[in-house]
């Protein structure tokens, strides 16, 4: 029988993959858990962001946080374990403040918008349905959340009040791989988003950031690569409503044209390209 929830108390992955990593200078954890076969899922995965850090206060402008953009396989369903975490969501650009109570729309006008925020089970789940607009971002000290009758309140309830660090469960379903693993870490990816995807792409977003390595032609290609191989595309422009589909469709295109002439200069596998990141940014340090 499916279930709708993991129980939160999954087992670590194994090394290289499990972690806990600590990326970006420390303000952020990331852990991978073993999926119960019941939960239909490729990816399970604990993320906190350490509420006094220096880089928390940046919000949105986070390292971590990733620009907004769809997945066309697979939706991505979390829970608030602890704190208060930040979406941006849809093409109205719907900011909510997701807290272990309640999911909170912060738009002066999100009464116009109620049927497309992000909606929240009678369990504290959170569903992000394929093609839906979305980005996660910390939600900084300084936030007007925290101003408001709930962010009081809630801010009350919390140990070190809104510096309290934030944790997340996040999952990405359902598995849609339907022939072997591939790799040397048995991966599902692509098209499924799973650890080593994510480990992958984060360890070279940290790189980036720490400036261990800095943004060339082949990095910018390998960062596309990974995106278009798990069916994921940015948003252009996403209240020009009159672009309609092309919103994603543009940069898809760009990302599929860009992953063409990759391969000409680069014949690794997309596989080979995420377990060449780990092997360099994740397996080395440890």
């Amino acid at each position: 029988m499916l279930t709708s929830r993991p129980t939160g108390n999954e087992p670590r992955l194994s090394a290289p993959l499990g972690g806990p990593h600590k990326l970006f200078d420390g303000s952020f954890v990331i852990e991978f858990l073993q999926v119960p076969a019941e939960l239909d899922a490729t990816v399970l995965m604990r993320a906190t962001y350490f509420g006094s850090h220096e880089l928390t206060k940046l919000g949105k402008q986070h390292p971590q946080a990733p620009p907004l953009h769809i997945h066309f396989y697979q939706a991505e369903s979390f829970i608030v374990e602890s704190g208060a975490a930040g979406t941006t969501a849809t093409y109205d650009l719907i900011d909510t403040i997701h807290t272990t109570d309640g999911n909170y729309p912060q738009r002066d006008s999100h009464a116009d918008h109620a049927s497309t925020a992000l909606g929240r089970s009678v369990d504290g789940v959170t569903v992000i349905l394929p093609y839906i607009p979305h980005k996660f971002w910390p939600v900084s000290s300084n936030h007007p959340f925290w101003s408001t009758a709930e962010g009081q309140v809630y801010e009350s309830s919390l140990p070190a009040g809104r510096y309290t660090d934030t944790t997340l469960l996040i999952w990405g379903h359902p598995k849609t791989h339907i022939g072997p693993v591939t790799g040397t870490l048995a991966s599902d990816f692509p098209p499924d988003m799973d650890a080593a995807f994510f480990v992958g792409m984060l360890s070279l977003v940290d790189a980036l950031h720490g400036q261990r390595l800095t943004m060339s032609p082949g990095l910018g290609a390998t960062l596309m690569a990974t995106q278009t191989a798990s069916g994921a595309a940015m948003i252009l422009a996403p209240r020009a409503w009159w672009l309609g589909p092309l919103r994603w469709a543009i940069p898809w295109y760009m990302q599929v044209a860009l992953e063409w002439t990759r391969k000409i200069f680069d014949r690794r596998s997309v596989v080979q390209l995420v377990e060449d990141a780990i092997a360099r940014e994740v397996v080395k340090k440890q």
